[in-house]
C-alpha cells in the first residue's frame, strides 16, 4: 500500500475529541503520589498486548474504509455511464427525427478531415449491388467483368 493511500485512508478517518473532563482529570491524577510497581505478570505484556490490538483495529478500519472508497467509486462510474448512456440515446433519437440528412465525421488527421453528407447516399434496396459502374460488378467471381 503507498504512502500517500495511506495517508489518505487515515485522514478519512473519524476524529477523536476528549471529554469534558479529561484535563482535569489527567492533571488530579498527575498529583497524586506514585503507584507501586506491580508484578510481572504472565502471558503477553501490555506493551505488546495494545500495539497487536491497535493494529488489529488499524487493519479493521482500513479494509472496510477501502470497501467503502470502491463502493463510492463504483457508484460514481456507473452513474457517469448511466449519463453518458442517456446523452447517447438522446443523440440518436435526435438524429433519426432530423427531417434534413446529418453529416457524419468518419475522423482524419492534420491534412484531412473525412465527412460523409448523408442527404447525398442513396439507400439501396437489400441485396442489391452498391457500385455504379456495371464494369466494376463481379459477375461470378473474382477478376470476371460482366
Amino acid at each position: 500500500m503507498s504512502d500517500e493511500r495511506l495517508d489518505r485512508l487515515l485522514a478519512e478517518l473519524p476524529r477523536e475529541t476528549a471529554g469534558p473532563h479529561f484535563t482535569a482529570r489527567t492533571l488530579a491524577r498527575l498529583d497524586l503520589p506514585p503507584r507501586r510497581e506491580r508484578p510481572a505478570r504472565a502471558g503477553l505484556a501490555p506493551w505488546v498486548a495494545v500495539p497487536a490490538a491497535a493494529s488489529l483495529a488499524l487493519a479493521a478500519l482500513l479494509v472496510g474504509g477501502r470497501e467503502r472508497a470502491d463502493r463510492a467509486e463504483a457508484q460514481r462510474l456507473l452513474t457517469q455511464i448511466r449519463a453518458e448512456h442517456g446523452r447517447l440515446a438522446t443523440e440518436l433519437a435526435n438524429l433519426r427525427e432530423e427531417r434534413e440528412a446529418p453529416v457524419v465525421y468518419l475522423g482524419g488527421d492534420e491534412k484531412i478531415d473525412l465527412v460523409v453528407d448523408l442527404g447525398r447516399v442513396r439507400e439501396l434496396p437489400a441485396g442489391a449491388d452498391p457500385s455504379p459502374n456495371p464494369a466494376v460488378r463481379r459477375a461470378s467471381g473474382p477478376g470476371t467483368i460482366d
